[in-house]
């Protein structure tokens, strides 16, 4: 059976068909648009894929405790978890990461809505069988990974296919953030820039400390301005630009547990395997009987007939499956609008977690003489107190102290009002919910 390892870059495809080893590889590159096109003229049957998602969401959570290593109660914890961050996603996929301390177990998700799997449905249409997607910064530091060395460090990684620039700031093995842009043919100014700028934020936002950069699918070369030592990756020196394909090919065993293909693909695909299996039993245990009893060789033989018919009839149901996913769009687009409303619903902030921040961000020193929430989709708030130290240098600092906690903590001020004489304060601010990093 015929295969193919394929990675969407921006608009650009590259694909590997093994041969005898990946240097005999065949290797080819196309548009977005000519991916069933190529699927069709290559008589392909088995996919693996690697895309840049755009709306890809990415958080970690802890739990007070060690977890055990069953994937049931893993999922189910971190499908929770999901729902309770982000209500508006009413179908989606993830994959987890879980890390443990001697008092702590961590959990790292990454996150993809259904609506984002589009570009899939001509070939599941097709009959083709997609064994696995994966997000593109997977194979990435899988390969990355493969020197020990580089797993233990927080990187940046720049991988460049054509124009496209992909960004993306790992911790360890955890990917925090990823940045697509444009650039030129070849790594220029502009392209350091976007970089230094990225490692600036990983430490000032993210608090994460970059000690190298990594450059794949380009060709080694000479590069300054950068502000951390550099390197070039890839499998194959001589097609760097395949680095992601071949990546997929080197490590597919360890990759496997960690395809983000939509559950409702996936569970359809488990049914039309163990049909098939069911299918395969009947057909043996037919034979067997047959040899013992000639009698029975006719009512066989119906069973048998009966059993392709139901083969035929799951097949079919490939068809059935899209012709229901279309209609679920349909009726999903004329509910639109009762959706939008009852995610606005779904939108608002429990406030106790907005006064939980402000109360974890006051210091002995700061006395809050009201607060005030007005709920909103931003929840608004208007904070007044005093800062009671004894010199105007403690309550200064005390009041930027506090300040600076509340940004920390997700509240954005839009306007204050401080009077050193007296240490009376007066602050507005919009809480944004953090967790999302896209």
């Amino acid at each position: 059976m015929k295969k193919v390892y394929l990675s969407i870059e921006g608009n650009i495809v590259k694909a590997v068909i093994p041969k005898k080893g990946i240097e005999n590889a065949e290797f080819s590159e196309f548009s977005r648009d000519e991916i069933f096109d190529f699927v069709k003229e290559n008589s392909i049957k088995e996919l693996y894929i690697s895309v840049s998602f755009s709306d890809l969401y990415t958080f970690k959570f802890s739990l007070p405790f060690q977890i055990p290593e069953k994937k049931k109660i893993l999922e189910k914890l971190t499908f929770n978890e999901i729902r309770k961050r982000y209500p508006s996603l009413q179908q989606f996929s993830f994959i987890y990461e879980k890390y443990e301390t001697e008092a702590r177990s961590w959990i790292r998700c990454y996150v993809v809505p259904e609506s984002s799997y589009q570009f899939i449905e001509e070939l599941i249409e097709a009959k083709v069988n997609i064994k696995a997607l994966y997000p593109m910064h997977v194979p990435l530091i899988s390969l990355i990974n493969s020197d020990s060395q580089l797993a233990e460090k927080n990187k940046v990684v720049c991988f460049i296919s054509g124009k496209s620039r992909f960004l993306f700031i790992f911790e360890k093995s955890e990917m925090l953030l990823m940045r697509e842009f444009e650039g030129s043919e070849d790594l220029a100014e502009e392209d350091i820039m976007n970089i230094n700028m990225t490692v600036n934020y990983a430490i000032q936002n993210l608090r994460v400390t970059p000690e190298e950069i990594i450059f794949i699918g380009t060709k080694h070369k000479e590069v300054s301005g950068l502000i951390l030592p550099h390197r070039f990756l890839s499998v194959l020196l001589e097609t760097q630009e395949y680095t992601l394909p071949l990546s997929m090919v080197l490590f597919e065993e360890s990759l496997k547990k960690r395809s983000i293909l939509p559950k409702s693909y996936r569970r359809f695909k488990k049914t039309t395997k163990y049909l098939n299996y069911a299918g395969f039993f009947l057909i043996i245990t037919a034979v067997i009987l047959s040899v013992y009893n000639l009698e029975y060789f006719y009512r066989l033989k119906s069973l048998y007939s009966s059993l392709l018919s139901q083969r035929q009839y799951i097949l079919q149901h490939e068809q059935e499956f899209v012709n229901v996913q279309q209609i679920m769009k349909k009726f999903e687009t004329e509910l639109k609008p009762f959706v939008e409303l009852q995610n606005k619903r779904n939108s608002m902030i429990d406030t106790r977690y907005i006064i939980m921040n402000i109360s974890q961000s006051k210091t002995g020193l700061i006395q809050l003489d009201s607060l005030e929430i007005l709920n909103s989709e931003k929840p608004e708030i208007k904070i007044k107190g005093k800062s009671t130290g004894k010199s105007f240098s403690e309550r200064q600092s005390f009041y930027l102290n506090f300040k600076s906690s509340l940004s920390e903590k997700g509240f954005k001020i839009t306007s204050e009002n401080w009077d050193i004489t007296k240490g009376e304060l007066s602050l507005n601010a919009v809480y944004e919910h953090p967790g999302i990093l896209q």
